[in-house]
This record gives structure tokens, sequence and C-alpha cells, in this order.
């Protein structure tokens, strides 16, 4: 967890700074949206060091309990509607401790739930210990802290997740939400066990535990 604080700025008759959270979106995607932006005579600024929160819906406004720009918030919401998001979550209170100040406002773009996989799993029993994070740019990156570190690239199909590695190796894994136990009770978990791998470190049980 960490606190997003931006600092207080004015762009001329836009009396918000406009900060663009999508990182899985490619150049030609990036393109279409500041162009639907700039139909509103909005601009953007595209955030790729912040990351977003995993529970947020497909489009999210996030802005400060202050901000009543109500005008402002209605030409993003045309511009958002226009690519496409007819659901547009407005959140006020900081969740997940991304905050932003009065004249600021950060605008989260996320894949569909069923195409998302949290940003960091890790491995349970295997030896050694690994851990394997998927990036929303879409590619993904194993560590054991013995050997090299594994790269390459995923894609999440409803349950199953193909990890093809930089060599052009394919595997497959199956993902579920499902329990573990811990000290605090039992807790939501992201499991993902091997189904068809090729890649050998890939060949564990990789769990990440929402507590």
């Amino acid at each position: 967890m960490f606190a997003l604080l931006l600092a207080v700025g004015l762009q001329g008759c836009q009396s918000a700074n406009i900060h663009v959270v999508a990182p899985h979106l490619d150049a030609q995607q990036r393109q279409q949206l500041s162009n639907s932006f700039a139909k509103q005579q909005l601009k953007v600024e595209f955030a790729d060091e912040v990351v977003a929160p995993a529970d947020f819906a497909e489009a999210s406004i996030t802005m400060s309990p202050t901000f009543y720009d109500f005008a402002l918030l209605g030409r993003v919401h045309d511009a958002l509607r226009q690519l496409g998001y007819q659901r547009i979550d407005e959140l006020r209170f900081a969740q997940q401790k991304h905050f932003y100040r009065n004249d600021h406002i950060g605008v989260y773009l996320l894949p569909p739930q069923e195409q998302r996989l949290p940003l960091y799993v890790e491995s349970e029993n295997c030896h050694p210990y690994r851990t394997l994070m998927f990036k929303a740019d879409g590619h993904w990156q194993l560590d054991d802290f013995v050997s090299a570190s594994k790269q390459g690239l995923w894609q999440r199909q409803g349950e199953r997740v193909i990890l093809t590695t930089n060599e052009q190796e394919r595997s497959e894994m199956r993902y579920q939400l499902t329990t573990r136990n811990t000290h605090l009770g039992e807790r939501p978990a992201h499991e993902l066990r091997p189904q068809q791998v090729t890649e050998q470190a890939l060949n564990c049980t990789f769990v990440a535990i929402s507590m």
C-alpha cells in the first residue's frame, strides 16, 4: 500500500489535472483516449508509475472529497463513454490509499475482472521459494532469488492463464479464487496451479492471500 500525493496545479480553463492510470493500454489505445478527452477540451497525463488497486472497477474516477467541479466531471464521463465505458465509479475518500488534492483527479482504467491477476503470487511448498509477478502491461517475471529471473508475456482467459517465455515456450496454469487458513482465520486467496508446463520453474502452485 502506498499514498499517492499529487501537487496543486492549474491548466488554464481546465480546473484539474487529470492523471490516467491504465498501463495495459497500448500506444494506439492511449492516443484514442487522449483524442476522446481532447474533444471535451481536456488534457490528460499518463501515470504509469502508479499501481491500480485490483478491486477497482473497469473505469473509476478518484478525487478529493472537496472536489465539486461537476461540469468537468461530466466531460470526463462523456470522454470515457465515447471509449465504451458505461459504468464509471466516482471515489472520493482515498480508497486503497490513493489520495488526490482538490485540483487533481485520477482516472483508473482496468481490464475486466475475468482478465485480471494479482500483481504478485508466491510459491507454496516449492523449493527454492519463488515469486511470480503479473504486470498490468501483460508481462510476467519469475524470481527464485538463486538463478536469473525468467520473463515473458501472460494472458488470462477465464480460469486459463497462458504464460509464454521470451524464448516462446508456452505454459498453461489454472486460476481459481479459493481460501487459505491464516493466523487471522480463513482468508480469500488467488491460486494458480500448473496444468501444461514447459518452463519447469513454473511447475509450482502459486498463491496470493488477501489479508
